[in-house]
């Protein structure tokens, strides 16, 4: 299925939200979410790898040693924020498995986590 990079990220914090924060979860049902956030992997390591670039670019060192982007340098995070928006709205290929919509509702969990998990439920 074809997923937008910016929706494989936000559903990868949705699952490892629920994943540590979620108790009373089935074991079959944690399975089966880790093993989404497994086929999310490489995406969201190979956008990581640009984001840090671009920092390097963008940023300078901080006090503390670590290098970052001043909020005080909006030069600096327009550029950031321009050279990255074309790869968060890319199109991704994504091999899972849809969950099961009665699987998904039994859980309990909060709208805001079925909302999250929303694209990856079938009926």
């Amino acid at each position: 299925m074809k997923m937008k990079l910016s929706e494989v990220i936000n559903m990868n914090q949705t699952l490892k939200h629920i994943i540590d924060n979620e108790k009373g979860i089935e074991p079959l049902f944690k399975f089966k979410l880790l093993g989404i956030m497994k086929s999310f992997e490489n995406h969201i390591a190979n956008f990581e790898v640009i984001k840090n670039e671009k920092i390097m670019e963008y940023g300078k060192e901080t006090e503390d040693g670590n290098i970052g982007i001043s909020q005080d340098d909006k030069d600096a995070i327009q550029k950031f924020n321009e050279e990255l928006l074309p790869i968060i709205n890319s199109d991704v290929d994504i091999n899972i498995s849809k969950l099961k919509a009665s699987e998904v509702f039994n859980m309990g969990l909060s709208a805001d986590y079925l909302m999250g998990l929303y694209p990856i439920i079938k009926e």
